[in-house]
Order: C-alpha cells, then structure tokens, then sequence
C-alpha cells in the first residue's frame, strides 16, 4: 500500500468554543495519538482529508502526516475514527494513531465476490453473511479488499472462513462462520409441499371411495 500526504495543523485551544470556531471556519478538530506519542490536538481540512480517504483503501489508507506549528517530523498514522453530524452528515472530529511499518495492526477489510456462482445460475438463493472480515497485517500489506471466488459455488454450498486462503495477513476469527451460502429457492420448495399435499388429498379421497 503507497502512503499518502496528509497536512495538519496543531491546535492550541481545546475549550468548546474554539472547537466551534473551527467548525463555523469549515475545519475539522481532531486528535493524534500513538503508543510511542503523547495526544497532539490538530485540526484537518475536510478537502485533505476527504482526498486522503478517496482511494480504494478508505478508512484504512496509510497516511504520512505532518502537523505544522508542532514540530517537521512526518509520522505514520491511520484514521482511528471519524464523527459525523447526524443533521449535517459533515466530518465533526477525527482521531488519527500512529503506526509503526514494522508491526501489525487489526483492521476490518470489506469483502468483494468474484465469479459466477452455478447454484445462482440454477435459480439458487445466494446470502452474504458477512461483508467484512477482520485482520491482522502489517500497515503496507493491509488489503483494499479480500476477494473470495465462487464460481464454484453450487446448490446448498457455502464458503466459511477457514475456507479462504491468505497471504501476508491473518482473519481473526474466533469460529469457522459462514460467509457466503447458495440455498434452493423458496418457490420450488412451496410447490414441493403443495404437490405433496395434494398427493395426500387425492390418495385420501380414493381411499375414501
């Protein structure tokens, strides 16, 4: 993964008022925090930071933040979390961590379906169930998303997590979950019933006959 730009600038206020100065201005209050660094208050363009979040990564692109009025240090860093206005629907508060290249960390990575399934072709049901998974990697091995190939994905097949082959990363996964299953249709199944109950029906009245 290519680490992008991203410019900061550190705040000295930390009262409300001044937070709410800064929204009014279009600006983003923020934190950046490390285990190797004490919280530094920093405020964020919504431009820079809406272009470092752009790529296919998303939330888990590897960012190389300066915070000028601090210090002309560039730090590895990823976006711990983002507030938005429940009105306004704009970016309220960001934390952004520090990360060290040499040491993994754990993410969630959204999962993309390739292929063709033949249980779908064959009018079957296909079911997500999950549509994240996460992991543990080191910072540039992070994946922009997992692929998971069904293209052999029969009538009743599914595809559980211990199924999914890795590289340079490990699922964290406590149990073998299902992640993507085919099922018959419903309608077939309905008709089946029907069609057994009016065998039952007929075999009554000539019984009965």
């Amino acid at each position: 993964m290519e680490q992008l730009e991203l410019n900061a600038a550190f705040r000295e206020q930390k009262k409300k008022g001044a937070v709410k100065r800064l929204r009014r201005k279009g600006l983003i209050p923020g934190i950046f925090y490390g285990p190797e660094s004490q919280p530094v208050p920093i405020t964020l363009n919504p431009k820079e930071l809406e272009r470092a979040l752009s790529t296919e990564y998303g939330s888990r692109v590897l960012l190389k933040l300066s915070i000028s009025g601090y210090d002309k240090k560039k730090r590895n860093a990823m976006v711990k979390d983002i507030q938005i206005d429940p009105v306004t629907y704009q970016w309220i508060h960001t934390d952004l961590y520090g990360v060290d290249l040499k040491r993994e960390v754990e993410v969630e990575v959204p999962i993309k379906l390739i292929g063709v399934s033949p249980g779908v072709k064959m009018g079957g049901i296909m079911e997500q169930v999950r549509r994240e998974l996460t992991i543990k990697a080191l910072p540039k091995n992070i994946p922009s998303v997992i692929e998971i190939d069904i293209s052999t994905l029969g009538l009743g097949d599914s595809i559980h997590v211990d199924d999914i082959s890795v590289q340079d990363y490990t699922i964290v996964a406590d149990s073998n979950f299902t992640i993507v299953t085919v099922s018959a249709p419903e309608t077939e199944e309905v008709e089946g019933e029907e069609a057994e109950e009016m065998t039952t029906e007929k075999e009554t009245v000539e019984t009965k006959e």
